[in-house]
Order: C-alpha cells, then sequence, then structure tokens
C-alpha cells in the first residue's frame, strides 16, 4: 500500500469510527487535489481577464467546495461582443454587433459567468432575452471612459474633462481637418458607445442639427480594437477606457467624459447552469469582491470608484474616487446605436416621387412659398449627399402611372450624376389623378426581389395627396403588403406628405403594415430635416 492509500483509509476509518460519512472522493479532493468536482467556465473581456485570472488562481488555492465537490473556475479572455453574439442566437434572436450570428453553440460553449466591460451588454442582451441572466449582476471594477489626446492636443481643449463646449472645439477641428477622432464601432465597443452618446446628447438636442450629427459620425475613423486605438497617431483623438489609457497609452492625457460614463464590468451568471454551478460562481463572485490587488495593478478602480494599493495614477488619472455612472439606459441605447447604425450603414432605398399636377401648387398658404415640387427637388439633391457611397438608390414618379426613372444601383460617382439630372428634370404631369396604392405595392415588391442583407432597405415615398385612381382600395394594399412581407428581410416603407392636402391617417396605415412611418410637412423649411429623421428613425 503506498503512502496516499495508507492515508486514505487511515482517514477513512477515524470518519467511520466517529460516526461520519466521508467518501473516497471527498478525501482525494482535500488531499489529492481534485479529479473532479465543479467547473466554472469564466467569459472575460480581454483588458481585465488577466486579472479575474489571476484571482482565480488564488480562490482555487484556497480549496473551495460546493456539496463536498472541489470548485475549479476556467478564465477565458473573450469580445463582449463575441459573447453576446453567441448568448443571443442561443435565445434564439439576434443582437447588433456588426457580424455575422454564429451557429447555436452547444452549452458546453457558453460560460457560466460573463465579466463584459459594462453594463450595457446586460441591458442588449435582455432586451434579446430578458431571463438570460440570474437576478443578480454586481461590479466586479470600473473604468471611466475618456477621451485619449496627445498632450497638447489636450492642453488646447483647455479642460480636464469633455462636455459640450470640448464636443463644439473638437468638431470644429474636425471639421478644419485638424484632428480626427477615432472609436471602436459603438456596436462592439462600450467606449465607443459612450463617446456616440455624447456626441448624440451635444446634437440632437436641436433637432435641426440631425445633419451635423450624421457628418460628425460619419467622420469618425472606426477601428477594429482597443489596441489600434492606442496605436493612433498624434492627430487623431481616441474614445477608450482610462485603464487602456494606463496601461498601454504611455504618450497619451485621458480626459473624461462630462456628463460621466463608466465601463463597471458586470458579474452575471448566465442562465440555465447547473445549481452547484451557478453556486460556485456565487462563492467566486464573493472573492473577487474581496481580493482588490490583481485590478488595481492593471489600472482598474473598485466597483465605487474608488482606487486601492498598487493603482497606476498619472497621465490624467488620479487616485481620487470617480463617480460610477453605468451605461444601463435601454432606450438611450437603442437610441444612440439606432442613429449610428442608420448613419453609418450602408442604406438601400427607392424614392417615389409624386407628378402630379398638384405638385406645383404651392406648400403652404403663405405669400411666395414654394411650389411642393421645388421644395422636393430641393431635398432630394440634399438629401443625396447624406447617403455613403456604398448605398444603392434608385427613383421612380408616379401619377396616374408609374415609370422607373433611375434603377437601383450603388451610389457612385455616376449615380450620383443620373439621380441628380432626374431631380432637377422632374416635372409635374398634367392629372391629378394619384395611382398611390399600386406604386407603393409595386415599389415593395421590386426591393424585395433585390433584397440585400445587412442594409437598410426601404421604399421611400414622397406626395401631397391621397390615392385618387380607382382600382385598388387600402384594404387591399395593406393585405397585399402583408402577404409580400417576410421577417427575415425587412422591407420599410417611409411616406412624407407634403402640402395641407394630405391624408395622414391613410399614410400612418400604409406605414403601419411595413413597420415603417408617416410624416406629414407643411413647412417648406422643414422638411430637409423631418427627411433625415424618416429615414434615420425606419433603419
Amino acid at each position: 500500500m503506498n503512502a496516499r492509500r495508507a492515508v486514505i483509509a487511515i482517514v477513512a476509518a477515524v470518519a467511520i469510527i466517529a460516526g461520519g460519512a466521508v467518501t473516497v472522493r471527498t478525501v482525494l479532493g482535500k488531499i489529492g487535489g481534485c479529479t473532479g468536482g465543479v467547473t466554472i467556465s469564466v467569459a472575460a473581456a480581454p483588458e481585465i481577464a488577466p486579472a479575474v485570472r489571476t484571482a482565480a488562481d488564488r480562490f482555487t488555492a484556497t480549496e473551495p467546495e460546493v456539496n463536498g465537490d472541489c470548485v475549479r473556475v476556467e478564465v477565458t479572455a473573450a469580445e463582449p461582443a463575441d459573447v453576446a453574439n453567441k448568448l443571443a442566437v442561443r435565445a434564439g434572436g439576434t443582437i447588433n454587433v456588426a457580424a455575422a450570428a454564429v451557429p447555436t453553440p452547444a452549452d458546453a460553449d457558453v460560460p457560466t459567468v460573463w465579466i463584459p466591460d459594462a453594463s450595457a451588454w446586460i441591458t442588449r442582451m435582455q432586451a434579446v432575452n430578458r431571463e438570460a441572466f440570474e437576478a443578480d449582476v454586481t461590479s466586479v471594477a470600473t473604468s471611466p471612459v475618456v477621451v485619449a489626446a496627445a498632450e497638447p492636443v489636450a492642453r488646447s481643449l483647455g479642460s480636464p474633462t469633455i462636455g459640450a463646449a470640448q464636443v463644439a472645439a473638437l468638431l470644429a477641428k474636425v471639421g478644419a481637418k485638424e484632428l480626427q477622432v477615432a472609436s471602436v464601432d459603438p456596436r462592439r465597443s462600450t467606449a465607443g458607445l459612450a463617446g456616440a452618446g455624447l456626441l448624440y446628447d451635444s446634437i440632437v438636442t436641436d433637432p435641426k442639427r440631425l445633419v451635423d450629427m450624421v457628418r460628425a459620425y460619419r467622420s469618425i475613423a472606426v477601428v477594429p480594437d482597443t489596441a489600434a486605438l492606442l496605436k493612433a497617431p498624434a492627430q487623431q483623438v481616441t474614445v477608450t477606457s482610462e485603464q487602456a489609457v494606463l496601461t498601454g497609452g504611455a504618450d497619451r492625457t485621458a480626459l473624461p467624459l462630462e456628463p460621466a460614463a463608466t465601463l463597471d464590468y458586470p458579474f452575471a451568471v448566465v442562465a440555465g447552469k447547473p445549481r452547484a454551478a451557478v453556486a460556485a460562481a456565487e462563492l467566486f463572485r464573493a472573492a473577487l469582491g474581496t481580493d482588490r490587488e490583481p485590478f488595481a495593478k492593471l489600472g482598474f478602480r473598485a466597483p465605487d470608484g474608488s482606487t486601492s494599493a498598487g493603482f497606476p495614477a498619472g497621465r490624467g488619472a488620479g487616485t481620487a474616487p470617480t463617480p460610477v455612472k453605468p451605461l444601463a439606459d435601454p432606450q438611450k441605447i437603442a437610441e444612440v446605436l439606432g442613429y449610428w447604425n442608420a448613419t453609418t450603414a450602408p442604406s438601400r432605398v427607392l424614392t417615389l416621387v409624386d407628378v402630379t399636377s398638384s405638385m406645383n401648387r404651392p406648400m403652404a398658404t403663405r405669400a411666395g412659398s414654394p411650389a411642393r415640387l421645388e421644395v422636393l427637388r430641393k431635398t432630394a439633391t440634399e438629401g443625396l449627399g447624406l447617403f455613403t457611397d456604398d448605398s444603392e438608390l434608385g427613383l421612380w414618379a408616379y401619377g396616374a402611372e408609374y415609370q422607373q426613372v433611375v434603377p437601383v444601383s450603388q451610389l457612385n460617382q455616376g449615380q450620383r450624376a443620373r439621380l441628380n439630372t432626374a431631380v432637377s428634370a422632374a416635372r409635374a404631369t398634367g392629372s391629378d389623378v394619384c395611382g398611390l396604392y399600386e406604386t407603393v405595392l409595386a415599389a415593395y415588391r421590386s426591393l424585395k426581389e433585390g433584397y440585400k442583407e445587412g442594409r437598410s432597405n426601404t421604399v421611400v415615398v414622397f406626395t401631397d395627396g391621397s390615392n385618387t385612381k380607382p382600382g385598388m382600395s387600402l384594404e387591399t394594399l395593406k393585405l397585399e403588403l402583408e402577404r409580400a412581407t417576410d421577417p427575415t428581410r425587412p422591407i420599410r416603407v417611409v411616406l412624407l406628405g407634403v402640402g395641407p392636402d394630405v391624408r395622414k391617417q391613410e399614410l400612418d396605415e400604409i406605414a403601419a403594415t411595413t413597420g415603417g412611418r408617416a410624416f406629414v410637412v407643411t413647412n417648406p423649411d422643414e422638411i430637409g430635416n423631418i427627411f433625415l429623421q424618416a429615414l434615420i428613425r425606419s433603419s
């Protein structure tokens, strides 16, 4: 009998004499290390994974157990966007992380614990599956979102924080080609989302400045990851975290956002895991709450924003506590991501322009009001400049009949010229018979035939009245649109009624059938902004 088996026999004999119940597995766990037990897998954001792994090793060394089984923790560095993609597919849904959906994962491929960089991911996942996680989600560390800038640029902004005034100064420098803003795509990065949110808050307070926000979003240089951000040239300012600056941005100064935004690294236990694994995860959560050293050394603050021994202060980061304001408002997150996606992603749009004789009438009743068609020409020409070069646009005209004027095609220089020429040459017909219903249905079917994944496929309709052509009723149109609808290939119809003769209810019913929107405009000065809102809100 070898020494290990002798010890096991002695311990077992003592336990039996004492009336205790002991198993060989328990003895092996206590003496020779675990050969089985409970293993929990932890998927942690790459920047925090080393600290979590160190804490896990220390935790395992204490020989934790659940119901007599030893606990083992396996930590993997994983981009939050990739984990979210996997969890969304597992729940039977999708999440916009600027990547294709992955195959449905096996249970073994889904972590027990997820530590993304921010609560925004928990919020976004719960929009897909309200029961994605166990109830208790708590922060294990924090890091303020900052604008990282070279020292001369930071000094030129005149403030240690970035608020509305500094955003205006930055945008002015960007417009003058003196600076460029860089960020990871907000759909994949919470720091990027915070930066996009700051622009949104600074600009969209005035609806007339919506075009400015589109231009601001499109001016951002999108990079693949934080490592690329930290290699940015001196003329680029980047949106990242204080922790990233402390550990990799030697030539950068961290300027926190005002109002503050925080990466709060939530500890979320994935729902549907065995109860023993859940119990083991709770033990590990408690251990992370007391072992602060690995996190402080990597530049992370405590969940309350404070620092502890080993925190590498400098480069704009002090040791005083910072306010903790996680990004977790579902409505705000959805709005910012919606605007970002609509303004930066390519679109596929078929525009229908009403050319009935009434389009020659004034837009408004006031003296000097321009003709409705003239207003639409100006709107279409200006609107063309808001679409990305990889978008696809086409143009139809309709009155008693509809006709294809410019086929849907990629918006290269030639297509822009064709569209501008067609818009400039548009003339109202001599008839006021309007085949709105049959035109909308034909356009919907046409766009569906050439449907493109990853784009906002939209029919945009300009009209100054209602359908007056006999034959198809509104109920028939709605029924045919419902029959043509494919939830996996959504096409929205957005209608803009111009002038006082529009029947808003009719437009609302058509739009609602496809998940689109209807707008009525009577002031010619407002149509450009409303047109842009229509495109963005339907995306």
